[in-house]
């Protein structure tokens, strides 16, 4: 087993400087600094996932993240850490029949947990392999949910499995719960730090300027959340009068009517590159609920949710 304190500092060093000083000299592994100076565009997708697996590397942990809000989703669509959502650890990625089984577990059972508890916590699934889970929040928004893992628990009865999963699972290291002030403090580091290195790389995406590029990066961070003409108000150093005065003047639409665009473009995005059930489309964009969701959805798009995730399955792929 590595050891965790000195990867720690050098993990939580590492993404500390990276998101704060990204133009900072750094040279970790084989990946030169002379790469890591900016971040544009068309590399960002590298530097995170250099991030990401630079950091597991370091603590020698298998690390999963599901974004909750498209934090690391882009404007345009490209996801800065693609596939990282996946459990790699040998025994996740041992052959099953039962990946909806897993997925529901995690999914629900472990990420509805995090968001109730709001803190870390040792979390074992069906198969035994145990993982410490840690929400990630952005103000009193649940952001992310990382997991950290793979260990066993020598407790566990593996007879209802096949030897050849026994073997790999006795491969994995014990859990130990004096592990568990360690591993909070990588993950919270590292998690903020990735998270603040993505709305750094967010901003030069959406590079509009003046008061219409800030109202629609407002809408665009906080389309998830409850949020009023008062808020966008603060945020833009204005009254509230002056506030709903200024869209009427840049965009002839009030603030309601607003985020409603964006929560149904984000919703589209959902139901053309996902099977999410639109019940957790509703809860993932910001809709109090699936039907709201479609009657708004209707009246901007002039087609049912439905629609758009028919197109899909219905669409003939190319030769």
């Amino acid at each position: 087993m590595p050891d965790h304190a000195s990867a720690i500092r050098k993990c939580v060093d590492f993404l500390r400087n990276y998101a704060i000083f990204p133009e900072k000299i750094l040279k970790t592994g084989k990946f030169m600094a002379d790469s890591l100076t900016l971040i544009h565009g068309e590399d960002a997708v590298e530097k995170m996932l250099f991030c990401w697996h630079e950091m597991e590397r370091m603590t020698g942990l298998h690390l999963t993240l599901h974004d909750h809000i498209r934090a690391f989703i882009m404007p345009d669509n490209t996801c800065l850490l693609p596939d990282v959502n996946i459990h790699h650890n040998p025994c996740c990625d041992h052959p099953q029949r039962t990946r909806l089984k897993c997925g529901a577990h995690c999914r629900v059972e472990a990420m509805e947990r995090a968001a109730a508890e709001g803190k870390p916590f040792r979390f074992q699934c069906w198969r035994g392999v145990v993982e410490l889970v840690m929400p990630v929040y952005l103000g009193k928004v649940h952001a992310a949910t990382v997991f950290a893992g793979a260990f066993r628990d020598p407790a566990f009865d593996l007879s209802r499995f096949p030897v050849s999963y026994r073997k790999k699972y006795q491969q994995l290291p014990v859990w130990d719960d004096a592990r568990i002030p360690q591993l909070e403090q990588v993950l919270i580091s590292a998690s903020y730090s990735l998270l603040q290195l993505a709305a750094n790389i967010r901003e030069r995406y959406v590079s509009e300027p003046g008061r219409k590029g800030q109202i629609h990066r407002f809408f665009l961070y906080h389309f998830k959340e409850q949020v009023g003409v008062p808020d966008l108000a603060a945020e833009l150093n204005l009254s509230e009068s002056r506030t709903v005065h200024l869209l009427k003047e840049l965009f002839g639409k009030g603030f309601a009517e607003l985020m409603n665009e964006e929560r149904v473009r984000q919703a589209e995005e959902y139901l053309a590159k996902t099977d999410l059930p639109l019940r957790e489309i509703a809860r993932l964009t910001g809709f109090r609920n699936e039907y709201y969701l479609s009657y708004v959805f209707r009246r901007i798009r002039h087609c049912s949710p439905g629609s758009i995730r028919g197109g899909r399955k219905k669409k003939i792929p190319e030769a």
